[in-house]
């Protein structure tokens, strides 16, 4: 009788599994993105301009527009997508991988190591990549400055010391 009823139960294939999640990402993303700019600004703000987190909001709102709330949301919704898709179609791949071939039933020990090898895959291919992307835009900027500051501090002191037009030539 029961493997009956598992004979007449549609399963879902991974790929719908795999839109479902990204669908999925997409809404979270969408939902927290307000939150994450409004706990950036909160990050950033040395002088002690907003009052907490409702005042920040409604600074922003007041003076971006409430369209400011979801700044930056095209990466986040991007990471989110990306990352649910690949989780539940593994995940539903590893699944059929763990099942027992006799039976169809997938025990508690499968279901376990698919939900543990979906969130190692999705680790790997979409949560690190992504992070290394971030610290990468964080070191280049920070790069960005030093070499800035060094080349203000070379070529234009130089041109400032010296009186026109020796001073265009001073730095080379």
């Amino acid at each position: 009788m029961a493997s009956q009823k598992q004979k007449n139960e549609k399963t879902i294939p991974p790929y719908v599994k795999a839109i479902a999640g990204s669908f999925g990402g997409t809404m979270e993303a969408c939902c927290l993105q307000p939150i994450d700019v409004i706990k950036t600004r909160l990050q950033l703000d040395r002088s002690g301009s907003y009052k907490g987190i409702i005042h920040c909001g409604m600074t922003v709102c007041r003076t971006e527009g409430v369209r400011a709330l979801w700044k930056g949301l095209t990466p986040f919704a991007t990471h989110l997508t990306l990352k649910y898709a690949l989780r539940m179609g593994s995940n539903a791949v590893l699944q059929s991988a763990f099942k027992d071939s006799n039976t169809g039933n997938l025990s508690p020990y499968g279901r376990v190591f698919s939900g543990f090898g979906a969130g190692v895959l999705e680790a790997l291919v979409i949560v690190t990549p992504f992070e290394f992307t971030l610290l990468d835009v964080y070191s280049l900027h920070k790069w960005m400055v030093f070499y800035i500051l060094k080349l203000v501090n070379h070529n234009v002191f130089p041109i400032v010391e010296h009186p026109l037009p020796f001073g265009m030539l001073a730095g080379s």
